[in-house]
């Protein structure tokens, strides 16, 4: 049981690595971690000393009892009151009674396997990061939020680049749409503005500084995320919504809840805020887990807000809800908002579309709209298929 937690709990956490580095949560999951493995680990100690005491001496008795069955019994023979068959089959019952016992001996090579495994698992875990902390890395103070991208190239690994010479600015509480088909490199530019990744070229700066020479802690904890792959941990709901901000009152935590219209649906639950939601939130409907994964965000209280596919999963209702709760929640934030629903952004002040990984146009609505590029085909596009 104990091992099957700690399983739960690492694939838990694993799964979730993105949201735990965007709230800088990396200490919390390593105690919850470390909690888990040593209640695991006193029990298989004391396991252990129990099996290495116990099946050397089982192995003992069973040969003391072959040697002692074997004296008697040539003793009987050569005196005439036992056959030598009945002795020999007498010893195939004695080795057959005392095989499966001496089998359960065979636990070393169990154990032996379990620590080669152990040390392939270790040697996983002590795997440099790629994206650190350089030396000299500095504290990024609070922000105002803005943001600039200059001339950013980028690739995952080495596969073909997804963004190429991606320049545009951010002002501080400015709302920012990027648009553009699949593929386009819209996740990309999120990834790279919370550091998640490291451009190959060009640089990325928030409130002038370059984002590789701050301390990424200091950096992600002003930055709230929230992602296209909705994950929600297998724990209650309000320990899901406190992951931004553990420190959260009651007030601040209804408040954010009641502002991404989640409140009225988790006091239909059975225990309420505490309602255990299940691993990735099975318990949930899509759209209500997207509703409590925007209230996470927001009671994180960033001074950057990473909308990616924000609304993706809710249906028309829930939508129109989020996005009137959204336009005042936003004010005095910089948010960059991800949506291939454009009917969600076009009272963005700034949208910028990309076409394989390039910025083809800026603007707004209006302006885009009359020139008549790409975002205004995808616009009438989206309305044909409504209509």
């Amino acid at each position: 049981a104990r091992l099957g937690d700690i399983n739960a709990q690492l694939q838990d956490s694993l799964s979730g690595i993105r949201i735990i580095q965007a709230f800088v949560q990396e200490e919390q999951e390593l105690a919850r971690f470390t909690t888990e493995s040593e209640g695991y680990y006193e029990a298989r100690v004391q396991g252990i000393r129990y099996w290495a005491t116990f099946f050397p001496s089982m192995r003992f008795v069973a040969s003391m009892g072959t040697v002692i069955v074997l004296a008697a019994g040539s003793i009987m023979v050569i005196n005439g009151d036992l056959s030598l068959g009945t002795l020999v089959a007498f010893l195939s019952y004695t080795v057959s009674f005392y095989e499966p016992i001496n089998r359960l001996t065979e636990i070393d090579n169990v154990f032996q396997e379990a620590i080669a495994a152990g040390e392939r698992i270790f040697e996983l875990l002590d795997t440099a990061a790629d994206i650190k902390d350089i030396q000299d890395a500095v504290k990024l103070p609070p922000i105002l939020g803005g943001v600039h991208f200059d001339a950013v190239h980028f690739r995952y690994g080495t596969g073909d680049k997804v963004l190429q010479d991606v320049t545009f600015d951010m002002a501080p509480g400015e709302v920012v749409a990027l648009v553009g088909p699949s593929g386009a490199g819209k996740t990309s530019i999120a990834n790279l503005l919370c550091r998640f990744y490291d451009p190959i070229r060009g640089e990325i700066r928030v409130d002038g500084l370059d984002v590789r020479h701050v301390q990424l802690s200091t950096l992600r904890s002003q930055i709230a995320v929230v992602l296209q792959d909705t994950f929600l941990f297998n724990t209650s709901v309000r320990d899901n919504l406190l992951y931004g901000k553990p420190d959260a009152t009651e007030e601040e935590l209804l408040a954010a809840t009641k502002a991404a219209h989640a409140h009225e649906f988790v006091t239909t639950l059975p225990d309420g805020y505490d309602t255990e939601i299940g691993e990735r939130g099975v318990k949930l409907s899509g759209g209500q887990k997207q509703r409590l994964a925007l209230a996470r965000a927001l009671l994180a209280d960033p001074r950057i807000l990473i909308l990616d596919e924000a609304t993706s999963s809710v249906d028309a209702e829930a939508e129109y809800l989020i996005q009137q709760a959204l336009d005042a929640v936003l004010k005095g934030r910089t948010a960059l908002v991800i949506a291939h629903r454009l009917s969600t952004i076009r009272n963005a002040d700034k949208i910028i579309a990309l076409e394989e990984g390039r910025i083809v146009e800026v603007g707004d609505h209006r302006e885009l709209m009359e020139r008549g590029g790409l975002y205004s085909q995808l616009y009438q596009r989206q309305l044909e298929l409504a209509g």
